[in-house]
């Protein structure tokens, strides 16, 4: 029996890899699997002992174009033998120029190509090749609807847990008290530097009691409450922990974040990084504030210490139509992506 042999091309940031390696590992027991992108050899989000080839590339800036030509070009053709050598069934683009030479080599020699977009707007990348796809798998809607469009489950799509774990139960994991109010403070899968520096002034101004989960980022647990009592980690890998321990979130708005504060529930004020390509964590959090309405939406520009700590204190008390809409948002009906992947594939 012939098994399926799929090539996924991806790269750069935790959020371009970790939907790519969940794939790859749902696709694992009847598929063989590789992957192809730039400096992945490098990157600490990608995993060890998955098959993989270094293609060149680079990122295309202003005054840069030569430079993002030659090494595309030379990208272009390392993909062109790799696709000839290693022949896939299917390829699949997760965005990102680290992406871009694998799948212009699938366009070229016709392999059948599907794209997945994590964000609310599709990347440039995902609209280059677009037109060549057989399918756009998406876990948003985007403003104009597609064609090729299929939406999928929200991220995570592995590792989460059969039976959602209790407060009392996820409280006890980051050593606090039980019953009090939790406020989750993270900034993605390599930390914020401005949430880390505002929060901690930011939740001095509030009343009342509470406590914290710190999720810093890499190197920054100097970060301190004072006397409130606090849980500051630079990472956590059991997040439906961190989900389930808190009662409303202050994070950024990357696509795998927004997904999985659906999937949890959890009510959240964004403060989108205003710097993330085409802007696109600010469309990622006004779908979560305006159209879910399960959060609430400051720009970093305005985001004082006084604002912040207001905008919570609104959020508290819209918390429970947060979780309502936040519940109901998560009912759609969605396809599973390996299934979509192996229909694809397999097909003439």
């Amino acid at each position: 029996m012939h098994k399926l042999k799929v090539l996924i091309a991806a790269g750069g940031s935790g959020g371009h890899l970790f939907p790519a390696q969940q794939l790859a590992a749902m696709l694992s027991a009847d598929c063989e699997i590789a992957f192809a992108g730039h400096k992945l050899r490098a990157s600490p989000f990608f995993a060890a002992g998955i098959p993989f080839w270094e293609i060149a590339s680079a990122q295309p800036k202003r005054g840069s174009w030569l430079k993002f030509m030659a090494a595309s070009w030379r990208g272009f053709w390392q993909s062109v033998s790799l696709l000839r050598k290693y022949r896939p069934d299917v390829v699949i683009g997760f965005g990102s120029y680290h992406s871009f030479p694998a799948l212009l080599a699938a366009m070229v020699l016709r392999k059948k190509l599907v794209l997945f977009e994590a964000n609310c707007i599709l990347g440039k990348v995902n609209r280059l090749f677009l037109p060549a796809a057989k399918k756009i798998a998406l876990q948003f809607p985007l403003e104009k609807k597609l064609a090729k469009e299929v939406f999928v489950p929200y991220l995570p799509w592995t590792g989460a847990p059969k039976k959602r774990v209790s407060k009392k139960v996820a409280r006890a994991y980051f050593g606090l008290d039980p019953d009090r109010l939790t406020l989750l403070v993270f900034g993605g899968s390599q930390g914020a530097a401005f949430l880390n520096q505002m929060l901690p002034e930011a939740l001095s101004l509030l009343k009342g009691e509470f406590q914290v989960i710190h999720l810093t980022g890499k190197g920054n647990t100097t970060v301190s409450y004072g006397k409130v009592p606090a849980c500051v980690k630079e990472f956590e890998a059991q997040m439906d922990f961190a989900y389930a321990a808190s009662d409303i979130a202050i994070c950024r708005s990357g696509a795998g974040t927004v997904a999985e504060l659906i999937r949890a529930a959890l009510p959240a004020l964004l403060i989108p990084f205003p710097h993330a390509a085409e802007n696109h964590q600010w469309k990622n959090g006004q779908f979560l504030s305006t159209r879910v309405r399960g959060a609430r939406l400051l720009a970093q520009r305005k985001a004082t210490p006084e604002k912040i700590a207001a905008e919570i204190e609104q959020l508290l008390l819209e918390r429970e139509q947060c979780k309502a809409s936040l519940h109901a948002w998560r009912q759609q009906e969605t396809t599973d992506f390996a299934a979509l992947v192996r229909e694809v594939g397999a097909s003439a």
